[in-house]
């Protein structure tokens, strides 16, 4: 009878176990990290989602580098603030167990003043801020070699030690994106991603002096995208939050609420 009794037992046990990790495997709460203006369209795939029994939580983020530590420790199951290039860049740096599931909108990268109106008004030694972040550092190194401004190596991901021609001195520094908007006073140009310009209350379309040249397809590496924890890629509600955000109602907002600056990409 003992026997019988601990076998039932046992049994009740296990499948008390394996309720607990089917219920985890199948979400109904997903957290979705964020980093700028993206609240109105995130919010608005809350709305529908909550339809769907679905209950999503929007975490804003200050930086860069938050919500990828907190997607990787599951703090989150989704983030959507960063392009390709920059995903691959936080993988192989820190070995990150997250992945794309989704592209967003592509937000081309703008040089900004508070001083001068066009490129042509610097001056010998002005001082120039771009990202301290590789990827987009480099994307503003990039642009500056486009308007003329310095030569750069052949460096797929250039630093300013890729710097080989800088003929008129520029003093070019490295800040933290999210700050940039602030620094602008104290520099002559600044290179400020769309998203931050937008959240700063600049406008991409009329206030930069300079833009990026983007090739608006889902190949370009600088395409943004929605990023989830591996452990959740194929869950139920991971899936039906990205059908949500596909939709062309999403792609309204996202052009209605970055005044033109962001271009969607689905």
């Amino acid at each position: 009878m003992k026997k019988i009794l601990l076998v039932a037992l046992s049994l009740l046990v296990l499948v008390g176990c394996s309720s607990k990790s089917s219920t985890e495997k199948e979400l109904t709460t997903v957290k979705v990290g964020i980093v700028g203006t993206d609240s109105v369209v995130w919010n608005y795939v809350k709305e529908e989602a909550a339809k769907e029994g679905i209950t999503v939580e929007v975490v804003a983020f200050s930086d860069y580098k938050m919500p990828n530590a907190a997607l990787h420790s599951k703090e989150l199951q989704l983030n959507a603030f960063q392009h390709q290039v920059y995903l691959e860049n936080e993988i192989e740096s820190f070995g990150y167990n997250i992945s794309e599931i989704g592209k967003t909108y592509i937000a081309p990268l703008g040089i900004y003043s508070k001083k001068l109106t066009s490129l042509k008004d610097l001056n010998d030694g002005d001082k120039i801020a771009i990202p301290n972040d590789v990827t987009n550092g480099g994307r503003a190194l990039q642009l500056l070699q486009a308007n003329g401004l310095i030569k750069l190596n052949d460096a797929k991901f250039p630093t300013l030690n890729d710097i080989v021609e800088n003929p008129r001195k520029f003093e070019i520094i490295e800040l933290a994106a999210a700050i940039i908007p602030g620094a602008l006073p104290d520099v002559a140009v600044a290179a400020i991603n769309s998203g931050i310009a937008v959240d700063s209350g600049l406008n991409p379309s009329s206030d930069a002096i300079a833009i990026e040249q983007v090739d608006v397809s889902a190949d370009n590496p600088y395409v943004n995208l929605i990023a989830v924890h591996n452990d959740y890629k194929n869950d139920p509600a991971i899936k039906k939050i990205l059908e949500i955000f596909h939709t062309d109602k999403v792609k309204e907002l996202v052009i209605e609420d970055s005044k033109g600056a962001y271009l969607p990409v689905w």
